[in-house]
Protein backbone atom coordinates (compact mmCIF):
# COMPACT_ATOMS: atom_id res chain seq x y z
CA UNK A 1 0.00 0.00 0.00
CA UNK A 2 2.60 2.21 0.91
CA UNK A 3 4.41 1.69 -2.26
CA UNK A 4 1.39 2.37 -4.43
CA UNK A 5 1.07 5.48 -2.51
CA UNK A 6 4.88 6.52 -3.26
CA UNK A 7 4.26 5.53 -6.94
CA UNK A 8 1.14 7.74 -7.41
CA UNK A 9 2.65 10.91 -5.93
CA UNK A 10 5.99 10.09 -8.12
CA UNK A 11 3.65 9.90 -11.13
CA UNK A 12 1.42 12.99 -10.29
CA UNK A 13 4.90 15.26 -9.59
CA UNK A 14 6.27 13.99 -12.74
CA UNK A 15 3.11 14.74 -14.60
CA UNK A 16 2.46 17.96 -13.30
CA UNK A 17 6.01 19.09 -14.39
CA UNK A 18 5.39 18.03 -17.61
CA UNK A 19 2.48 20.43 -18.24
CA UNK A 20 4.60 22.96 -16.25
CA UNK A 21 7.72 22.61 -18.23
CA UNK A 22 5.36 22.11 -21.88
CA UNK A 23 3.37 25.20 -20.90
CA UNK A 24 5.37 28.83 -22.21
CA UNK A 25 4.10 31.83 -20.79
CA UNK A 26 4.29 35.16 -21.86
CA UNK A 27 3.35 38.57 -19.88
CA UNK A 28 2.96 41.48 -21.37
CA UNK A 29 4.15 44.95 -20.01
CA UNK A 30 0.24 45.86 -19.94
CA UNK A 31 -0.16 43.14 -17.15
CA UNK A 32 -1.78 40.75 -19.67
CA UNK A 33 -0.86 37.13 -19.41
CA UNK A 34 -0.86 34.33 -22.31
CA UNK A 35 -0.83 30.84 -21.82
CA UNK A 36 1.13 29.87 -25.17
CA UNK A 37 3.41 27.58 -27.29
CA UNK A 38 5.79 29.58 -28.64
CA UNK A 39 6.77 28.84 -32.21
CA UNK A 40 9.49 31.12 -33.49
CA UNK A 41 11.27 34.37 -31.18
CA UNK A 42 12.79 36.77 -33.89
CA UNK A 43 14.51 39.83 -33.08
CA UNK A 44 11.37 42.41 -33.81
CA UNK A 45 8.60 39.62 -32.95
CA UNK A 46 7.56 36.01 -30.75
CA UNK A 47 5.24 33.67 -32.81
CA UNK A 48 3.06 31.01 -30.71
CA UNK A 49 -0.11 29.18 -30.40
CA UNK A 50 -3.03 29.85 -27.58
CA UNK A 51 -1.67 26.85 -25.38
CA UNK A 52 -3.73 23.72 -25.49
CA UNK A 53 -5.25 24.92 -28.39
CA UNK A 54 -4.09 22.94 -31.71
CA UNK A 55 -6.47 24.72 -34.24
CA UNK A 56 -5.53 28.06 -32.05
CA UNK A 57 -3.83 30.13 -35.11
CA UNK A 58 -0.18 31.68 -35.26
CA UNK A 59 -0.37 35.22 -33.45
CA UNK A 60 2.55 37.69 -33.85
CA UNK A 61 3.49 39.63 -31.18
CA UNK A 62 6.39 42.48 -30.84
CA UNK A 63 9.08 42.13 -28.70
CA UNK A 64 8.50 45.88 -27.51
CA UNK A 65 5.00 44.87 -25.79
CA UNK A 66 6.66 41.68 -23.76
CA UNK A 67 7.37 42.47 -20.07
CA UNK A 68 8.34 38.36 -19.42
CA UNK A 69 8.70 35.50 -21.89
CA UNK A 70 9.36 31.84 -20.61
CA UNK A 71 9.20 29.06 -22.84
CA UNK A 72 10.21 25.46 -21.31
CA UNK A 73 10.86 26.59 -18.13
CA UNK A 74 13.39 29.49 -19.13
CA UNK A 75 12.59 32.69 -19.04
CA UNK A 76 13.79 34.08 -22.73
CA UNK A 77 12.70 37.71 -22.05
CA UNK A 78 12.76 39.35 -18.89
CA UNK A 79 12.27 43.66 -18.91
CA UNK A 80 13.46 44.71 -15.61
CA UNK A 81 12.92 48.07 -13.82
CA UNK A 82 9.20 48.82 -15.46
CA UNK A 83 6.67 50.26 -12.73
CA UNK A 84 3.13 48.17 -12.95
CA UNK A 85 0.17 50.04 -14.97
CA UNK A 86 -2.51 47.59 -14.01
CA UNK A 87 -5.62 49.88 -12.53
CA UNK A 88 -8.51 48.09 -13.92
CA UNK A 89 -9.58 44.17 -13.48
CA UNK A 90 -10.87 42.28 -16.29
CA UNK A 91 -13.80 40.47 -17.01
CA UNK A 92 -14.34 38.33 -19.63
CA UNK A 93 -17.92 36.64 -20.05
CA UNK A 94 -19.10 33.94 -21.92
CA UNK A 95 -20.61 35.69 -24.16
CA UNK A 96 -17.44 37.70 -25.42
CA UNK A 97 -18.55 41.01 -23.65
CA UNK A 98 -15.65 42.43 -22.30
CA UNK A 99 -15.74 44.67 -18.42
CA UNK A 100 -13.27 46.35 -16.78
CA UNK A 101 -13.95 46.74 -13.37
CA UNK A 102 -12.47 46.66 -10.03
CA UNK A 103 -13.49 43.56 -8.23
CA UNK A 104 -14.38 44.10 -4.48
CA UNK A 105 -15.36 40.50 -3.50
CA UNK A 106 -14.92 37.38 -4.63
CA UNK A 107 -17.38 34.76 -3.19
CA UNK A 108 -18.23 31.01 -3.83
CA UNK A 109 -20.95 31.74 -6.58
CA UNK A 110 -20.78 35.18 -7.49
CA UNK A 111 -18.52 38.37 -8.07
CA UNK A 112 -19.15 41.80 -6.72
CA UNK A 113 -17.19 44.43 -8.52
CA UNK A 114 -17.36 48.32 -9.65
CA UNK A 115 -17.07 49.45 -12.92
CA UNK A 116 -13.92 50.97 -13.75
CA UNK A 117 -14.72 54.25 -15.02
CA UNK A 118 -17.34 54.64 -12.41
CA UNK A 119 -15.61 53.97 -8.64
CA UNK A 120 -18.98 55.81 -7.11
CA UNK A 121 -21.45 53.72 -9.10
CA UNK A 122 -23.24 51.20 -7.44
CA UNK A 123 -21.99 47.45 -6.61
CA UNK A 124 -22.78 44.84 -9.78
CA UNK A 125 -22.67 41.30 -9.08
CA UNK A 126 -22.07 38.34 -11.99
CA UNK A 127 -22.47 34.81 -11.37
CA UNK A 128 -19.73 32.67 -11.53
CA UNK A 129 -21.20 30.38 -14.16
CA UNK A 130 -21.51 33.60 -16.65
CA UNK A 131 -17.64 34.45 -16.15
CA UNK A 132 -14.97 32.50 -19.04
CA UNK A 133 -11.77 34.76 -17.46
CA UNK A 134 -11.34 37.40 -14.77
CA UNK A 135 -8.22 39.09 -14.16
CA UNK A 136 -7.73 40.58 -10.72
CA UNK A 137 -4.52 43.08 -10.36
CA UNK A 138 -3.19 41.39 -13.66
CA UNK A 139 -3.36 37.68 -12.44
CA UNK A 140 -5.79 35.41 -13.76
CA UNK A 141 -8.09 34.10 -10.89
CA UNK A 142 -11.10 32.34 -13.52
CA UNK A 143 -10.28 30.83 -16.75
CA UNK A 144 -12.61 28.49 -18.40
CA UNK A 145 -10.89 27.01 -21.43
CA UNK A 146 -14.19 25.61 -23.64
CA UNK A 147 -12.30 26.32 -27.15
CA UNK A 148 -15.81 25.96 -28.93
CA UNK A 149 -16.62 30.58 -28.55
CA UNK A 150 -15.83 32.95 -31.47
CA UNK A 151 -13.42 34.87 -31.11
CA UNK A 152 -13.77 38.73 -31.45
CA UNK A 153 -12.79 41.14 -33.56
CA UNK A 154 -13.72 44.63 -32.09
CA UNK A 155 -13.53 47.53 -34.78
CA UNK A 156 -12.46 51.15 -33.87
CA UNK A 157 -16.18 51.83 -35.60
CA UNK A 158 -17.25 50.32 -32.64
CA UNK A 159 -18.80 46.82 -34.68
CA UNK A 160 -17.74 43.74 -32.90
CA UNK A 161 -17.13 40.56 -35.48
CA UNK A 162 -17.82 36.93 -34.35
CA UNK A 163 -14.80 35.04 -36.52
CA UNK A 164 -12.34 32.02 -35.86
CA UNK A 165 -9.40 33.60 -36.39
CA UNK A 166 -6.01 32.02 -38.73
CA UNK A 167 -3.55 34.69 -38.41
CA UNK A 168 -2.76 37.57 -36.66
CA UNK A 169 0.33 39.38 -38.67
CA UNK A 170 1.77 42.62 -38.39
CA UNK A 171 -0.02 44.59 -40.88
CA UNK A 172 -2.83 42.35 -41.47
CA UNK A 173 -5.82 39.93 -39.66
CA UNK A 174 -6.97 36.86 -41.55
CA UNK A 175 -9.78 35.00 -40.26
CA UNK A 176 -13.58 33.28 -40.94
CA UNK A 177 -17.05 34.26 -39.75
CA UNK A 178 -17.38 31.87 -36.63
CA UNK A 179 -19.72 28.99 -37.64
CA UNK A 180 -18.99 29.50 -41.40
CA UNK A 181 -15.93 27.04 -41.77
CA UNK A 182 -16.13 26.96 -45.47
CA UNK A 183 -16.64 30.09 -45.88
CA UNK A 184 -13.76 32.16 -47.88
CA UNK A 185 -11.30 33.53 -45.54
CA UNK A 186 -11.03 37.48 -44.50
CA UNK A 187 -8.54 40.19 -44.37
CA UNK A 188 -8.59 43.08 -42.21
CA UNK A 189 -5.88 45.49 -41.88
CA UNK A 190 -4.80 46.14 -38.65
CA UNK A 191 -5.35 50.25 -38.71
CA UNK A 192 -8.85 49.18 -38.57
CA UNK A 193 -9.19 47.18 -35.49
CA UNK A 194 -9.29 47.89 -31.82
CA UNK A 195 -8.97 44.53 -30.20
CA UNK A 196 -8.42 40.56 -31.07
CA UNK A 197 -9.38 38.25 -28.55
CA UNK A 198 -8.87 34.98 -29.17
CA UNK A 199 -10.15 32.07 -26.28
CA UNK A 200 -10.66 34.92 -24.19
CA UNK A 201 -7.11 36.48 -24.13
CA UNK A 202 -6.42 40.28 -26.32
CA UNK A 203 -3.43 39.05 -28.06
CA UNK A 204 -4.01 42.82 -30.02
CA UNK A 205 -5.09 45.76 -28.87
CA UNK A 206 -4.65 49.10 -30.73
CA UNK A 207 -3.21 52.12 -28.42
CA UNK A 208 -2.23 55.37 -29.96
CA UNK A 209 1.10 56.58 -30.31
CA UNK A 210 1.14 59.94 -27.80
CA UNK A 211 3.20 61.81 -30.29
CA UNK A 212 2.33 61.45 -33.58
CA UNK A 213 -0.18 63.60 -35.34
CA UNK A 214 -3.58 62.72 -35.87
CA UNK A 215 -5.54 63.23 -39.48
CA UNK A 216 -8.31 65.32 -38.07
CA UNK A 217 -5.15 67.58 -36.28
CA UNK A 218 -3.88 67.96 -39.43
CA UNK A 219 -7.02 68.68 -41.46
CA UNK A 220 -8.06 71.49 -38.75
CA UNK A 221 -5.26 73.37 -39.40
CA UNK A 222 -4.14 74.25 -42.66
CA UNK A 223 -3.19 78.03 -42.70
CA UNK A 224 0.17 80.03 -41.63
CA UNK A 225 0.83 82.99 -40.92
CA UNK A 226 4.65 83.72 -42.16
CA UNK A 227 7.18 86.22 -41.46
CA UNK A 228 10.10 86.83 -43.73
CA UNK A 229 13.03 86.05 -40.61
CA UNK A 230 15.65 88.68 -42.53
CA UNK A 231 13.06 91.14 -43.94
CA UNK A 232 14.58 93.93 -40.98
CA UNK A 233 18.15 93.33 -42.14
CA UNK A 234 16.90 94.99 -45.55
CA UNK A 235 14.83 97.83 -44.16
CA UNK A 236 11.42 96.27 -44.44
CA UNK A 237 9.16 94.08 -42.77
CA UNK A 238 7.09 91.61 -44.62
CA UNK A 239 4.20 89.40 -43.67
CA UNK A 240 2.71 86.46 -45.34
CA UNK A 241 -0.77 84.31 -44.62
CA UNK A 242 -1.22 81.35 -46.65
CA UNK A 243 -4.28 78.96 -46.70
CA UNK A 244 -5.67 76.01 -48.28
CA UNK A 245 -7.89 76.02 -50.85
CA UNK A 246 -8.30 71.95 -51.91
CA UNK A 247 -5.98 69.63 -51.71
CA UNK A 248 -2.51 70.97 -54.01
CA UNK A 249 -3.66 74.50 -54.25
CA UNK A 250 -3.08 77.37 -51.60
CA UNK A 251 -3.46 81.05 -51.85
CA UNK A 252 -0.73 82.99 -50.70
CA UNK A 253 -1.72 87.36 -49.85
CA UNK A 254 0.91 89.08 -48.06
CA UNK A 255 1.87 92.73 -47.23
CA UNK A 256 5.03 94.42 -46.31
CA UNK A 257 5.91 98.15 -44.94
CA UNK A 258 9.32 99.64 -46.03
CA UNK A 259 11.23 101.83 -43.75
CA UNK A 260 11.37 99.09 -40.55
CA UNK A 261 14.66 97.64 -39.42
CA UNK A 262 18.34 98.36 -40.44
CA UNK A 263 20.39 98.29 -43.51
CA UNK A 264 24.16 98.50 -43.85
CA UNK A 265 23.87 99.68 -47.07
CA UNK A 266 21.36 102.24 -46.49
CA UNK A 267 23.21 103.88 -42.89
CA UNK A 268 26.49 104.42 -45.60
CA UNK A 269 24.25 105.84 -48.34
CA UNK A 270 22.42 108.00 -45.64
CA UNK A 271 19.15 106.79 -47.73
CA UNK A 272 16.21 106.35 -45.48
CA UNK A 273 13.04 104.07 -48.12
CA UNK A 274 9.35 104.69 -47.22
CA UNK A 275 6.01 103.22 -47.98
CA UNK A 276 4.23 99.84 -48.84
CA UNK A 277 4.03 97.05 -51.06
CA UNK A 278 1.40 93.95 -51.51
CA UNK A 279 2.13 90.99 -53.05
CA UNK A 280 -0.16 87.52 -53.70
CA UNK A 281 -0.93 84.43 -56.21
CA UNK A 282 -1.78 81.13 -56.39
CA UNK A 283 0.19 78.06 -54.89
CA UNK A 284 0.74 74.94 -56.72
CA UNK A 285 2.36 71.76 -54.34
CA UNK A 286 4.17 69.33 -56.71
CA UNK A 287 5.42 65.68 -56.28
CA UNK A 288 4.91 63.63 -53.28
CA UNK A 289 5.97 65.00 -49.78
CA UNK A 290 4.15 62.97 -47.01
CA UNK A 291 4.39 63.99 -43.79
CA UNK A 292 3.38 61.37 -41.30
CA UNK A 293 2.87 57.45 -41.93
CA UNK A 294 0.10 55.46 -40.39
CA UNK A 295 -0.19 51.76 -40.79
CA UNK A 296 2.47 51.92 -44.08
CA UNK A 297 0.46 54.62 -45.77
CA UNK A 298 1.97 58.15 -46.48
CA UNK A 299 -0.33 61.62 -46.44
CA UNK A 300 1.05 64.67 -46.89
CA UNK A 301 0.59 67.71 -45.23
CA UNK A 302 -1.58 70.58 -46.80
CA UNK A 303 1.31 73.04 -46.19
CA UNK A 304 4.24 71.23 -46.84
CA UNK A 305 6.06 70.33 -49.87
CA UNK A 306 8.03 72.01 -52.91
CA UNK A 307 5.63 74.35 -55.11
CA UNK A 308 5.45 76.43 -57.45
CA UNK A 309 4.12 80.32 -57.31
CA UNK A 310 2.74 82.84 -59.80
CA UNK A 311 2.92 86.34 -57.52
CA UNK A 312 2.16 89.90 -58.34
CA UNK A 313 3.64 92.64 -56.22
CA UNK A 314 2.42 96.07 -56.24
CA UNK A 315 4.39 98.49 -54.59
CA UNK A 316 4.72 102.39 -53.64
CA UNK A 317 8.43 103.07 -52.76
CA UNK A 318 9.71 106.63 -51.44
CA UNK A 319 13.54 106.93 -51.16
CA UNK A 320 15.24 109.63 -49.56
CA UNK A 321 18.96 110.82 -49.90
CA UNK A 322 20.71 113.32 -47.70
CA UNK A 323 24.19 113.98 -49.74
CA UNK A 324 27.23 115.71 -48.40
CA UNK A 325 27.63 118.27 -50.81
CA UNK A 326 31.74 118.79 -49.78
CA UNK A 327 31.72 122.39 -50.11
CA UNK A 328 30.21 122.10 -53.28
CA UNK A 329 27.04 122.22 -55.03
CA UNK A 330 27.74 120.37 -58.93
CA UNK A 331 24.16 120.54 -59.71
CA UNK A 332 24.78 124.85 -60.35
CA UNK A 333 28.65 124.49 -60.44
CA UNK A 334 29.02 127.55 -57.58
CA UNK A 335 30.58 127.43 -54.04
CA UNK A 336 28.41 126.99 -51.57
CA UNK A 337 30.06 125.93 -48.22
CA UNK A 338 29.98 122.59 -46.18
CA UNK A 339 26.27 121.69 -46.40
CA UNK A 340 24.00 118.82 -47.72
CA UNK A 341 21.40 118.79 -49.58
CA UNK A 342 18.36 116.31 -50.24
CA UNK A 343 16.11 114.38 -53.02
CA UNK A 344 13.65 111.73 -53.17
CA UNK A 345 12.66 109.24 -55.52
CA UNK A 346 9.57 107.89 -55.96
CA UNK A 347 8.97 104.22 -57.64
CA UNK A 348 5.14 102.62 -58.51
CA UNK A 349 5.40 99.20 -59.61
CA UNK A 350 4.02 96.07 -60.73
CA UNK A 351 6.17 93.04 -60.87
CA UNK A 352 4.74 89.72 -62.18
CA UNK A 353 7.35 87.08 -60.97
CA UNK A 354 7.33 82.93 -61.16
CA UNK A 355 8.50 81.62 -57.75
CA UNK A 356 9.79 78.26 -56.97
CA UNK A 357 10.00 77.40 -53.00
CA UNK A 358 9.94 74.52 -50.66
CA UNK A 359 8.19 74.63 -47.02
CA UNK A 360 8.57 72.19 -43.74
CA UNK A 361 6.31 71.69 -41.20
CA UNK A 362 7.80 70.95 -37.38
CA UNK A 363 4.66 69.37 -34.87
CA UNK A 364 2.10 70.67 -36.94
CA UNK A 365 2.49 73.94 -35.41
CA UNK A 366 5.88 75.82 -37.07
CA UNK A 367 6.92 76.10 -40.74
CA UNK A 368 9.97 77.23 -42.17
CA UNK A 369 10.17 77.04 -45.76
CA UNK A 370 12.78 79.19 -48.76
CA UNK A 371 12.10 80.60 -51.84
CA UNK A 372 13.51 82.19 -54.90
CA UNK A 373 11.85 83.57 -57.88
CA UNK A 374 12.37 85.52 -61.07
CA UNK A 375 10.32 87.80 -63.41
CA UNK A 376 9.14 90.77 -64.96
CA UNK A 377 9.38 94.14 -63.39
CA UNK A 378 7.37 97.22 -64.76
CA UNK A 379 7.89 100.61 -62.91
CA UNK A 380 7.75 104.35 -63.19
CA UNK A 381 9.92 106.48 -61.38
CA UNK A 382 9.84 110.40 -60.19
CA UNK A 383 12.32 112.52 -58.49
CA UNK A 384 11.46 115.45 -56.32
CA UNK A 385 14.18 117.60 -55.58
CA UNK A 386 17.63 118.20 -57.60
CA UNK A 387 20.12 115.32 -57.33
CA UNK A 388 23.74 116.59 -57.73
CA UNK A 389 25.70 115.86 -60.93
CA UNK A 390 28.89 114.47 -59.54
CA UNK A 391 29.08 110.20 -60.30
CA UNK A 392 30.53 109.44 -56.58
CA UNK A 393 27.41 111.54 -54.98
CA UNK A 394 24.79 109.96 -57.11
CA UNK A 395 23.92 106.89 -55.56
CA UNK A 396 20.69 105.80 -57.36
CA UNK A 397 21.61 105.74 -60.88
CA UNK A 398 21.98 102.17 -60.65
CA UNK A 399 20.57 100.72 -57.77
CA UNK A 400 18.90 97.81 -58.33
CA UNK A 401 17.75 97.56 -54.35
CA UNK A 402 13.45 97.50 -53.78
CA UNK A 403 13.83 95.80 -50.44
CA UNK A 404 11.12 92.84 -51.53
CA UNK A 405 12.74 92.30 -54.94
CA UNK A 406 15.70 93.46 -57.03
CA UNK A 407 14.86 95.55 -60.20
CA UNK A 408 17.58 95.69 -62.81
CA UNK A 409 16.37 98.78 -64.79
CA UNK A 410 13.89 99.71 -67.66
CA UNK A 411 17.00 98.23 -70.22
CA UNK A 412 16.44 95.14 -68.40
CA UNK A 413 13.60 94.94 -66.78
CA UNK A 414 13.81 91.54 -64.58
CA UNK A 415 13.72 91.25 -61.35
CA UNK A 416 14.52 88.59 -58.63
CA UNK A 417 13.39 87.77 -55.20
CA UNK A 418 14.58 85.31 -52.39
CA UNK A 419 13.43 85.12 -48.63
CA UNK A 420 13.31 82.49 -45.84
CA UNK A 421 10.16 82.73 -43.89
CA UNK A 422 8.72 81.41 -40.80
CA UNK A 423 5.34 80.93 -39.42
CA UNK A 424 2.90 79.69 -37.05
CA UNK A 425 0.17 77.33 -38.39
CA UNK A 426 -3.62 77.30 -37.19
CA UNK A 427 -6.85 76.67 -38.70
CA UNK A 428 -8.36 78.44 -41.36
CA UNK A 429 -11.54 80.78 -41.16
CA UNK A 430 -14.73 79.86 -41.82
CA UNK A 431 -15.10 82.73 -44.59
CA UNK A 432 -11.98 81.33 -46.28
CA UNK A 433 -12.73 78.06 -46.18
CA UNK A 434 -13.61 76.70 -49.79
CA UNK A 435 -16.95 75.27 -49.51
CA UNK A 436 -16.95 73.04 -52.66
CA UNK A 437 -13.63 71.27 -52.21
CA UNK A 438 -13.87 67.88 -50.93
CA UNK A 439 -12.01 67.51 -48.21
CA UNK A 440 -10.92 64.34 -47.25
CA UNK A 441 -11.59 63.03 -43.64
CA UNK A 442 -7.86 61.82 -43.71
CA UNK A 443 -4.80 63.64 -44.75
CA UNK A 444 -4.80 64.29 -48.17
CA UNK A 445 -1.90 62.36 -49.90
CA UNK A 446 -0.89 63.90 -53.29
CA UNK A 447 -2.81 61.12 -54.97
CA UNK A 448 -5.94 63.46 -53.85
CA UNK A 449 -3.83 65.98 -55.64
CA UNK A 450 -4.29 63.96 -59.03
CA UNK A 451 -0.33 63.73 -59.15
CA UNK A 452 1.68 60.58 -58.81
CA UNK A 453 4.30 60.27 -56.00
CA UNK A 454 8.04 60.55 -56.59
Amino acid sequence: MKTTKIFFLSFLIFFTASVVHSQDTIVKKNGDLIRAKVTEIGTEEVKFKIFGEAESPVVVLKRSEIKTLRVAGQTIIDVKGEASTISEDIIVKRSGDMLKVKVIDIGTDEVKFKLANDPDGPTISIKKSEIKTMKVEGQTVIDIKTGLGPDLITKKDGSILKAKVSEVGTDEVKFKLYNETEGPTMTLAKSEIKTVTIDGQIVYEYKEDPYSISNRAILDKTSVLKFHFFSPLSHHLAFTYEWMNKPGFNWEAGFGIYGIGTSAIDKQERRMPRGIFLRFGPKFFLGSSSDIEIEGAKYAHPLKGRYFKPEIILSALSTTYTIDTGGYYYGYGTYSGKGTTTFTNKYQSLVINLVYGRQFIFGNTITLGYYLGVGYGFESKTTIGTKPTYYWQRYDDYDPRRYCYWYLGKNFPMTITAGITIGYIFRTPEWLQNKKAKIPSRAPSRHSMGQEPK
